[in-house]
């Protein structure tokens, strides 16, 4: 082992080190070595393991409150601040060692102490069990969201649907957009199924309105369309309640490639307003 555990070259990024080179290193940060097989050393090490975890742990709390002091208004609640809520946020901050992770709890503690409730027990969950990859799957989604009218709940269109009329005369059709193609393929979906951010099948409207002028809001972008008849159904992918509350965190402009897919998709069957 040591000369497993000496003999590595360090001066490589965690990028560019192979599975093995990795793993030594993590081995050199819990304290293992070559004369790593007393019973005293083993004592030692576990002590100086705990220590360091706990003062990371320590860092992490320090560095997400740093973060959230410049966030934070001038606004006046007059609602305190959860004592529940606020351990469990502090337990979970605490194990969060990602710079921009970090920015995200701080944008949290700073909305909720001046909206209270904004951000249940439940989504601090699902964000500490997020990682940065799916963070950023995530934001793309947001990205691609929209607010139907007057419906706060954020929403993914994924295309319409045409009911047959006129005894026939008029066909059927199903219009789909290529979100793939707007950068969320279908295992980003799956994998923001799995996190409780979007619900797990794809729903649809009722027949909307003929002639009825239909906002939809994209982030900060809003688009009116008619539905040229009432046998229009928009279908989407919708966010859940967590998903809805960290959506809250994502200020980025609307996708306008998406906007303008969606557009062109719906003028077939919709008019603008």
């Amino acid at each position: 082992m040591t000369d497993n555990l000496m003999s590595m070259p360090s001066g490589r990024t965690d990028n560019s080190r192979t599975a093995r080179q990795q793993v030594v290193s993590l081995a050199r940060r819990i304290g293992l070595s070559g004369d790593s097989d007393t019973a005293k050393n083993l004592t030692l090490r576990t002590e100086k393991r705990l220590q360091d975890w706990q003062e990371q742990r320590q860092a992490n709390l320090e560095s997400v409150l740093r973060q959230a002091i410049p966030l934070a208004g001038s606004t006046v609640s007059n609602k305190e601040l959860d004592p529940d809520w606020q351990f469990q946020f502090c337990q979970m901050a605490e194990q969060i060692h990602n710079d921009k992770m970090q920015k995200l709890w701080a944008q949290i503690l700073t909305t909720e102490l001046s909206l209270p409730g904004s951000f249940s027990l439940r989504t601090l969950d699902t964000l500490k069990s997020m990682t940065q990859r799916e963070a950023m799957q995530f934001a793309r989604v947001v990205s691609l969201s929209t607010q139907i009218g007057q419906d706060p709940s954020r929403k993914v269109i994924t295309g319409y649907r045409r009911e047959a009329g006129f005894g026939g005369f008029s066909s059927a059709k199903q219009e789909s957009l290529n979100l793939s193609g707007q950068g969320l393929p279908y295992s980003a979906i799956l994998t923001l199924r799995d996190l409780g951010l979007l619900f797990a099948t794809e729903l649809e409207t009722g027949p909307l309105a003929a002639k009825q002028p239909l906002l939809l809001r994209c982030q900060t972008h809003n688009m009116r369309f008619s539905p040229k008849s009432g046998r229009l159904r928009l279908r989407y992918y919708r966010f859940t309640q967590v998903g809805d509350e960290l959506g809250q965190l994502i200020t980025d402009a609307a996708n306008e490639e998406y906007c303008q897919a969606l557009t062109k998709l719906l003028l077939d069957d919709f008019i603008t307003a």
